[in-house]
Order: structure tokens, then sequence, then C-alpha cells
């Protein structure tokens, strides 16, 4: 029924003389959902909508569907996507990765993710099969090594994270989406997935069939026409210091500014020249160990934080000596300038 009404809204919308749709193949296109735990609903519905609503005439004439839509997990054991204050939507995967039908493409959301997933991203990579993130998505590419020395995107809440946790690959800002390699792309945040979908779509129909499929979405956006031209987006930032003093002597200051999601950490020593030196933080339970990147003199400090995790009680280390030293708070996190990254 769905195609059928498809079909007749199709046949009222104006050709815009752009290429021909390419006929039918002998077998639908596979689309594969590739998906676990905390899966976001947005990043498989917007994709999946655009291969669901596309349609193209076979050699008949008659309107057709050219994809095959199917969800492939570790297991067949139902899961849930993200919620909000209660377990999301319940999704039982249609097949697992060891039985799934060999995919002509593979959308890849924002999910938990694991390394059985990243496996089999490399197997299905290896076959030159199409693959493409949406969101967060980008990092289980990432871990799976599909995007070393390569450029990629992600949301922009998680720049700061993507870029800290792979510094092999070239995060590229302000696009929509981007291309890693001849099969392997990338979409910035939630309904960016929309836009690479429909720029799939319009590579391998012609635009005309991917604009048909979104006047029948009502999807008015345009990103999947370019990537290039879009205006980065602002994000909150705010900004927390913790002071001490090393050994009761030397003032530390310990700054830490979240950009959106992303948490970046410097540390200033006044007396020592030291200013905005990188922080790279480590955390089990109250357990803390911050690496200080000191230029020739690298630093760490280790401890604990109390049960407010305001204060942190440790030992700052550097070139072979150990002094006791504690950070507190100099006021609670505060809302920093808006920026724009």
């Amino acid at each position: 029924m769905k195609h059928v009404l498809l079909a007749a809204v199709l046949a009222t919308l104006p050709m815009l003389g752009q290429a021909e749709p390419k006929p039918a193949g002998e077998r639908p296109i596979r689309v594969a959902f590739a998906i676990s735990r905390h899966v976001n609903v947005m990043d498989v519905a917007g994709p999946w909508e655009v291969f669901a609503d596309t349609s193209i005439k076979d050699a008949q004439g008659k309107d057709v569907s050219p994809y095959e839509l199917y969800t492939v997990a570790a297991n067949t054991t139902a899961l849930h996507s993200e919620g909000a204050n209660h377990p999301g939507l319940t999704i039982t995967p249609d097949y697992d990765f060891a039985h799934a039908p060999t995919p002509d493409i593979v959308v890849v959301p924002a999910q938990m993710g694991g390394a059985k997933l990243q496996a089999w991203l490399r197997k299905i990579h290896a076959q030159h099969v199409t693959i493409m993130s949406v969101c967060t998505g980008a990092f289980q590419l990432a871990h799976a090594g599909l995007l070393k020395d390569k450029q990629a995107t992600t949301h922009h809440w998680y720049f700061g994270n993507f870029a800290r946790e792979f510094p092999d690959v070239k995060l590229v800002k302000a696009v929509r989406y981007v291309q890693a390699d001849p099969v392997t792309f990338t979409a910035g945040g939630l309904t960016s997935g929309i836009d690479l979908a429909l720029h799939m779509v319009a590579d391998r129909f012609g635009q005309d069939v991917a604009q048909q499929t979104a006047n029948f979405m009502e999807y008015l956006g345009t990103g999947w026409k370019t990537d290039r031209g879009i205006s980065p987006l602002a994000m909150p930032v705010t900004r927390q210091d913790w002071m001490g003093k090393i050994g009761g002597k030397t003032e530390v200051v310990l700054h830490r500014i979240t950009y959106g999601a992303s948490q970046t950490y410097s540390l200033d020593m006044p007396s020592r020249e030291v200013t905005d030196a990188p922080v790279t933080p480590s955390q089990h339970g109250e357990q803390v160990h911050l690496a200080v990147a000191i230029p020739g003199h690298p630093a760490t400090i280790a401890g604990r934080v109390d049960a407010a995790r305001e204060t942190l009680t440790g030992i700052f280390s550097q070139n072979g000596k150990s002094e006791p030293l504690t950070l507190e708070p100099v006021q609670p996190a505060r809302e920093a300038t808006k920026e724009t990254r």
C-alpha cells in the first residue's frame, strides 16, 4: 500500500531535467543497518526512510523500490535503543553478523558498538562494501581502523573527543558528510544521515529520484546536494578551574573547558612559566590520574576525588620527585563565552 501511494505521488512531480534513473537490477540493493545497545533512533530512521521511500521504474515501467533493508547485530536478541529516563525502543535484529546476507551498503548509527561490530566492519570493508556512519557511529569506524589517515566527521558536540581519541584521523568540520575513501563515508549528527543517504540515492539513480524521495518525505534540507558551505554550529561552553600548591609552595591551576560533550584539560604553573600544558585524564572510580605534557618535563598527578567530586587529593610527580598536592575548585562550573567549534 505504501508504494502504491508513493507511485501516485511521484507521478505528479515534475521532472527536473537531471540524469535519467538507472533501471532496477536483478535483485534489490541490500542495505544493512548495523546496530547494538543504545543505538540512536534518528540515525536509523532517517536513512531507513530515505532508502525505503525511494522508487524507480523497472523494465516494464512499474514503480518499484530498489532497496532491501534489514538490521544486523552481534546476535538476534532484542535490544533497546537510546532512551530518556527509560529504556528506548525495542529492536530485534533480523540477522547476526555470521548469518546476514552480504550487504551492498552498511549504515552504522550512533550506538554502544563493540569489538564484534568493529571486526565485522573490517571484514565488510575488505569486500569493498559501501559503509556510511551517522553521528558518533564514526567512532565505530575509527575503532575498526577504517579511517586512519583519512577524512571523517561526526556530531559537532563530540569533535573534541573524536580528535583526542583518533589523532590519526583528519577531522572535518562544517560539513554534513565527508567521503573517506571510495567506499567509506561519515555523516554529522542525526539529520545529516538523511542527507548522506539522499546523496547516495542521487549518486546511483540521479538527482531527480533523490529529489522525489525528499519531496515524499517532506524533507526540505538541501545538504544532500553539497557537503560544503555548512555554517559551523555554536555550542554551550562551560569552564571549571581547580587550584592548589605542590608541597604547599608551587601554585598549580587546573582548567577544564567543556565544548558540547567534549572536555579538554590544561594546567598552569605560573612560577615555572608553564601555561596551558595539555592534560590527559583517566579515572577508575574515585582514583584519578592526570598526565601533564610539560615540554621536556612531563609530570603526573595521581590521587583520589572526594565523594562530591570537588577536591582532588594526591601526589604530583615530575623529574623523579613526588610531592603532595590538593586541588580545590576555585568556584562552581560556569558558562563561558559561547564559541563555535
